[in-house]
């Protein structure tokens, strides 16, 4: 059996996806835009969604982000979840008395790329029958990732990309000059990470004898280098399948995304603003900026050039203080919110009055969340533009409250900053493959990539891609690696060293990305490994440090066997009798049914220090959940120091 299931909607940040999504075996799908609801229902006539339908499939913000919990790279594959039409008789929205439903409506979010995904599959399965070919899981998966479109993202974000059932039907046809890859290396890498948790699980609840795993190996698309140490090197060897009747040709590259350019700007949101077509009372229109007048270093060589020429993504940011998003001064917690969506268009100035109005505007895409930072991203984006890139920054015209939703408050101005990054794809130096190679008709070849581990890296997880190139086709299979820190006993050990960060993903800082509408998993999250050797070790103590007030984090330790030993946020009675996970979380409301989070603190205001017991020698994993943002700006350093010890009375020797 196939399993396709949801990545989840607690993006933007990363290591947001939860169960079953994350799964290693299983295929997650995130979801991109389809503007196909613009003018539909509750969107009608609303001057932020513009005039047209045109674009589509940019990542959205509220897909979670990889990597899976193990550091594996996921999710696996992309599709449409922002907004479509589906018949009404498959969803849970039932008209009311008196009125009648109408036969399709607007449906989104992951657990609408899921079923698409589902159905490329079975267009595939009925492919494969026709040929009389034999399958499994694994060969359903590596079908649909050699054949998706890449999005230009990360891996973490994308996957291999979006997903092209007509393409996965040309491999198994050999039509098209299409073909497959995968390597032998993840399986068994990701076998020896969960080996030790599979043993010690309680079979005998589901009725088994014991959970394992194969041992035999399949082959996967994604590579997944397992847990290394600075300095150590593993390989794997890709196999790269030719079902067309000529031979092709291949060039394969490593390749990771780098920032070319950032540009910033300052301002002050107006709301209630009017359109100049749509006047209705209440409805309202954005705060307009012009793309072409943030001030960028690469205009001085070429005036007209609004986008980076070099750029294949560009990620825009709108964030504002905490302060701004919350009225700290008001009696009740998270009773007086106000934020700023983000939107951003292509603008034909129709009648050449340089006056921008909805029915000049089609917009491309958009983000908004319930916290201190938004994101909308834009694959290739010097293609995606006809006329005139314009930002669109929206307040929201009432103020809201967490515990009940709209209180009928006009919202006020608020100070903002707008970033637009730039990303070009380069030679990612982690890796090292053989260049070319021809791949005769009707047969396969294997070539052998090795991924290094420079001696200084950091622990943590990172992340590129293996790019498989022909005259028509191209392949982006995900990489991800762990790096070890090797625990010395009673050394102070300095592990991460706040840095300063972009909008992707690293190990020394994390993105604004909390969301107080969304689920537990939304906000960003970091993993970190340490490898205990030494069986007289029994406690750790570890000290976590960021730079701002209004940011928080809730640290968990693992242990090999996959347990949560420790948090600096037990949940105490809210575990035992709610369910609630850490004690800093406020569960649902009448306007959140996914929750949101409240600022304790056990240490002081930017950091915060756990003590784990330690009872067994092995790799534990300390998961870093940043769960409220400060937002002065995108991102926020972190630091990280540990010590490793034995503690025992005095007249008791280690053991």
């Amino acid at each position: 059996t196939t399993i396709i299931s949801s990545a989840g909607n607690s993006g933007h940040g990363y290591g947001t996806m939860g169960m079953p999504g994350i799964s290693s075996f299983g295929i997650s799908v995130g979801a991109v835009t389809s503007n196909d609801f613009v003018g539909y229902g509750p969107f009608k006539d609303q001057p932020r969604f513009g005039n047209t339908t045109d674009h589509s499939d940019h990542v959205v913000d509220f897909s979670a982000r990889g990597p899976g919990v193990i550091g594996d790279p996921k999710p696996d594959l992309m599709s449409i979840g922002a907004y479509s039409f589906v018949p009404s008789a498959i969803t849970k929205y039932l008209s009311k008395d008196g009125e009648t439903r109408e036969s399709f409506g607007v449906f989104g979010g992951t657990s609408m790329s899921a079923p698409i995904a589902a159905g490329s599959a079975a267009l595939l399965v009925e492919s494969l029958k026709e040929k009389s070919v034999s399958y499994d899981p694994f060969m359903i998966r590596n079908l649909l990732m050699s054949s998706a479109d890449d999005l230009r993202n990360d891996p973490l974000t994308q996957g291999a990309g979006l997903v092209n059932a007509l393409d996965a039907v040309r491999i198994v046809n050999g039509h098209g000059g299409k073909f497959m890859v995968h390597n032998d290396a993840t399986f068994s890498n990701i076998k020896q990470v969960i080996d030790v948790p599979l043993s010690s699980f309680n079979s005998d609840l589901f009725g088994i004898d014991e959970f394992s795993l194969s041992d035999n190996t399949f082959p996967m698309t994604s590579w997944y280098g397992g847990r290394l140490n600075p300095g150590e090197e593993t390989t794997t060897t890709y196999t790269i399948e030719n079902s067309n009747n000529y031979p092709i040709d291949v060039t394969i590259k490593p390749e990771t995304l780098k920032l070319v350019e950032k540009l910033e700007m300052s301002g002050k949101t107006e709301p209630h603003l009017q359109d100049p077509i749509l006047k209705e009372p209440k409805t309202y229109r954005p705060n307009y900026i012009k793309l072409s007048d943030i001030p960028a270093e690469h205009r001085i060589a070429n005036e007209t050039s609004i986008i980076h020429p070099d750029s294949s993504l560009m990620i825009l940011n709108l964030h504002f203080p905490f302060d701004t998003f919350m009225n700290q001064t008001d009696m009740t917690y998270a009773d007086d919110l106000k934020i700023s969506s983000l939107y951003v268009y292509d603008w034909d100035d129709k009648n050449t009055d340089d006056e921008i109005s909805s029915n000049e505007l089609s917009m491309v895409s958009r983000g908004g969340s319930w916290g201190t930072v938004q994101e909308i991203r834009i694959t290739d984006p010097l293609e995606k533009f006809e006329n005139e890139p314009v930002v669109g920054v929206y307040p929201v015209p009432k103020i809201f409250s967490f515990w009940t939703g709209n209180t009928n408050q006009n919202s006020t101005s608020m100070d903002y900053s707008l970033s637009t990054s730039y990303y070009q794809n380069v030679l990612w130096d982690d890796v090292v493959v053989d260049k070319e190679i021809t791949i005769p008709p009707n047969n396969s070849s294997k070539v052998s990539a090795t991924l290094s581990v420079s001696p200084d890296k950091q622990t943590g997880v990172y992340q590129g891609f293996l790019s498989f190139e022909g005259k028509y086709h191209k392949i982006k299979s995900p990489v991800s690696y762990g790096v070890l820190e090797t625990v010395e006993k009673d050394a102070k050990q300095t592990l991460i060293s706040g840095s300063a960060g972009d909008t992707l993903y690293g190990n020394g800082y994390v993105k604004g990305a909390f969301d107080m509408t969304s689920r537990y998993m939304a906000g960003d999250w970091r993993q970190y490994y340490f490898d205990i050797q030494d069986n007289t070790i029994n406690s750790a103590t570890i000290d976590f440090e960021w730079e701002n007030d209004n940011t928080n984090f809730t640290v968990f330790m693992i242990d090999p066997q996959g347990k949560i030993i420790q948090t600096n946020f037990p949940p105490g009675v809210f575990g035992e009798f709610m369910g609630w996970p850490t004690s800093d979380w406020l569960g649902t409301s009448a306007f959140s049914q996914g929750g949101t989070f409240y600022p304790l603190k056990n240490k002081d205001n930017t950091s915060t220090v756990l003590f784990a017991p330690i009872n067994q020698t092995g790799i534990h994993t300390l998961l870093v959940h940043s769960t409220l943002f400060d937002g002065t700006s995108i991102t926020e350093p972190i630091s990280l120091a540990a010590k490793f010890t034995t503690i025992v009375p005095d007249e008791k020797s280690p053991e």
